[in-house]
């Protein structure tokens, strides 16, 4: 059951990146072709650009971070013995995890917060929405640092 919500996760996480991409990359040329031609632009498109980056950075540590590929020691991982390696990835994996998890808790207070705001980030589409990646962002990544460290723990006593 667990992997299966894991490979959806996979498959979710995964789709968004590539939707975020894909329209980062559509917004961003419609917007060059329309500024050089008498339209003058979007005037949403800068502000929409600057949103997407902050999207496209954290799915990216998102996957980073289900991959292994986020976090790491590897000098102290190749210089150290196997099974010291593997007990400082757990703990790694560990802190990140908390760490992650506090962010979250903290970046959904700042959402919250700015919910009664009403400042917008583009067009008319609120701050907080366009914020709300921040504390789903750090939330998966602290849930696939859990699983790392849970990994971690499991091959340790197997060894």
């Amino acid at each position: 059951m667990m992997r299966r919500w894991a490979r959806v996760l996979r498959r979710v996480e995964n789709a968004l990146l590539l939707l975020a991409f894909l329209l980062m990359m559509l917004v961003a040329v419609a917007q060059i072709i329309l500024r050089h031609t008498r339209y003058g632009g979007l005037l949403w498109a800068d502000d929409f650009l600057r949103v997407e980056v902050l999207w496209l950075a954290m799915l990216g540590a998102i996957v980073a971070s289900r991959e292994q590929h986020h976090l790491g020691l590897d000098l102290a991982q190749r210089l150290l013995p196997v099974a010291w390696a593997q007990a400082l990835r757990g703990v790694v994996a560990v802190a990140v995890a908390i760490l992650s998890g506090v962010l979250s808790v903290t970046t959904a207070e700042f959402v919250r917060a700015d919910v009664d705001s009403g400042v917008y980030a583009f067009a008319q589409v609120p701050s907080w929405m366009a914020e709300t990646i921040l504390p789903l962002g750090f939330a998966l990544i602290a849930l696939h640092y859990a699983s790392h460290a849970l990994r971690a723990v499991v091959a340790g006593r197997a060894s």
